[in-house]
């Protein structure tokens, strides 16, 4: 999307223009949605390890296009966000369906939705997800405003339209439902008035001097980042090994490591070494004591290389 230079028109002038956004002016929106996908997931984690909603992109499109563009990607739901005086739409496709219907009945098995309309077991369970989301969103904005959304079935026909008129702006949230090789598309939109109240706000990140001034926020960055828990390994390097090798092997055969007793070691975590370190032992156990930080170009290297 091409964006023009915002023109000096004060405090006042409202962060989505008739037309574009200066989405760049909006960094607490990012994290908003961010915040928003990351609770999503953990909701999802409670049905299905693994299941990961994530922030494909964030654009500002006119009503018309947005239905143009997304209207026909599947299902389409809309609330009501009591507290923002406007609605808000999400539609959804097949992929998505599929993964909803799916992972909170617990089958494990994803299948894709024919194309029929839903029946109401289905639409109900869809409703339960997008409801998830959309508390999710009223979650998020709690730093804001009071908000909840509450879904609106008799809007739910004029799809995007509900936002508003043709030439209406609003801002388009795409995201990625991803399962095992399982995936799915949402498209959340809300209008250009549901967030004008809150651009002075939106403009700005929090404090940069690590200074919490929000409670809430600093509970959520303690127990989501700080508290999260992450699996680290030891590795050894390895040594390859044919077929009529292993078929030789007797009980009480020792197998060599190409590595010495006092060569570095590798603490690794999600394929990234974190830490060279030496063996030892204490207490009767092996050990490893860190000896330093791992070159974070030599991490990425070594990722192309598969090491």
């Amino acid at each position: 999307m091409t964006k023009r230079e915002p023109s000096s028109g004060g405090a006042g002038e409202p962060l989505v223009l008739i037309g574009e956004a200066t989405l760049d002016r909006m960094p607490g929106l990012a994290l908003l949605v961010e915040e928003t996908a990351a609770a999503f997931s953990r909701f999802l984690g409670e049905y299905a390890e693994g299941a990961v909603l994530s922030i494909d992109s964030l654009e500002a499109l006119r009503v018309g296009d947005l239905t143009d563009s997304y209207g026909g990607a599947g299902k389409t739901l809309v609330f009501r966000g009591v507290g923002l005086d406007a609605r808000a739409a999400l539609a959804v496709d097949e992929g998505f369906r599929s993964l909803a219907f799916e992972l909170l009945l617990g089958s494990g098995i994803v299948e894709p939705v024919a194309e029929r309309p839903l029946t109401r077991i289905e639409d109900s369970i869809l409703g339960f997800a997008a409801q998830k989301l959309f508390d999710a969103l009223s979650g998020a904005l709690a730093t804001l405003a009071t908000v909840s959304f509450e879904r609106d079935w008799g809007a739910e026909e004029a799809g995007f339209f509900s936002l508003g008129p043709k030439a209406a702006v609003a801002v388009l949230i795409r995201m990625g439902l991803q399962y095992r090789e399982h995936a799915g598309l949402a498209f959340l939109a809300l209008p250009r008035t549901a967030l004008d109240p809150f651009r002075s706000a939106l403009a700005r990140l929090p404090d940069a001097d690590g200074q919490a001034t929000d409670e809430k926020w600093s509970v959520d960055l303690y127990d989501n980042i700080v508290r999260t828990e992450v699996t680290a390994e030891v590795k050894l390097e390895a040594r390859g090994f044919t077929l009529g090798d292993i078929a030789r092997l007797e009980v009480g055969d020792v197998l060599r490591l190409p590595i010495a007793p006092t060569s570095p070691i590798r603490v690794v975590s999600e394929g990234r070494t974190l830490f060279w370190c030496t063996l030892g032992q204490k207490d009767g156990k092996y050990t490893v004591r860190l000896e330093e930080f791992s070159d974070e170009r030599e991490s990425y290297i070594e990722n192309i290389l598969g090491v």
